[in-house]
């Protein structure tokens, strides 16, 4: 460990270990739920936080002696399972300090890649966007910022119209819940049936069984199961694929193709 960190004063850049009392999670920070922790935990009194937690210098909102702080960028759940496991020290990648669109932008990015934040809190962080910074004026404007289509970002703040009893539900569920599961439920115009499927998703429903009630509810015949196919990339830049005619592709027929192909090649060669 490094000593006398703090007598340092607040360095700009770089790699260091701090006093875990020096970090500041983000207040505008779009996790409101940290689930499955236990994990975590008892990882960390194990070896230790492997990954350290990205900060950039805090000013620390002008309280005396309280200069030397730096505020979580990504990271809070980490923060949290290390306080809980009892360091004291932890180590931190400072970042330069960021306008507050560009920070929250990089934040909401990071977690729709990973969904590792509730599609409630998702949608709540791209509404704020949308009312409180007066450079993201449109859906397009904020799809553009964050990478996804006008429609995906149409579907999540479409979450925010279910009921408050079935959001505060999906809020507080120790499960993760699909964006995609969510936006399909939230399109429904039946509070009634949006409540049953809820319900299922809390208690274990998966994506694809969401989707087939919602396509049995609104009369869409059932989609036939694709054709399995095997593909191949190889270093001469050519792809081999060997797709079945029926829903079974075993190994001995994936090899018996490729052989027979092989032959048909090297008579047409």
């Amino acid at each position: 460990m490094r000593e006398g960190l703090g007598a340092l004063g607040l360095k700009k850049r770089g790699r260091l270990v701090v006093g875990i009392e020096k970090l500041r999670e983000d207040p505008r920070n779009e996790r409101r739920i940290f689930r499955n922790m236990d994990g975590l935990i008892a990882s960390i009194k194990a070896v230790g936080l492997i990954e350290p937690i990205t900060v950039t210098p805090h000013a620390g909102e002008g309280r005396e002696g309280a200069g030397d702080l730096y505020r979580i960028i990504t990271g809070h759940r980490r923060y949290r399972a290390a306080r809980a496991a009892g360091l004291a020290q932890i180590e931190v990648l400072i970042r330069e300090p960021e306008d507050e669109l560009s920070r929250r932008v990089k934040s909401i990015i990071s977690n729709v890649q990973r969904e590792d934040v509730g599609p409630i809190e998702m949608a709540e962080a791209l509404q704020s966007l949308l009312d409180e910074d007066q450079r993201v004026k449109s859906q397009d404007d904020l799809a553009g910022l964050i990478g996804k289509d006008k429609v995906w970002v149409s579907g999540m703040l479409r979450i925010l119209t279910l009921p408050t009893d079935l959001q505060t539900k999906v809020r507080c569920t120790q499960l993760t819940v699909s964006y995609d599961s969510m936006i399909r439920i939230a399109r429904l115009d039946k509070p009634e049936e949006q409540e049953r499927l809820i319900e299922q998703l809390l208690t274990g429903a998966t994506q694809s069984e969401i989707r087939k009630q919602i396509n049995q509810f609104k009369g869409k015949p059932e989609q036939p199961a694709g054709k399995p196919k095997k593909v191949y990339h190889t270093s001469h830049k050519a792809t081999v694929i060997v797709q079945s005619q029926n829903a079974h592709l075993p190994s001995e027929r994936v090899i018996g193709a490729l052989v027979e192909a092989l032959k048909q090649a090297r008579k047409a060669a």
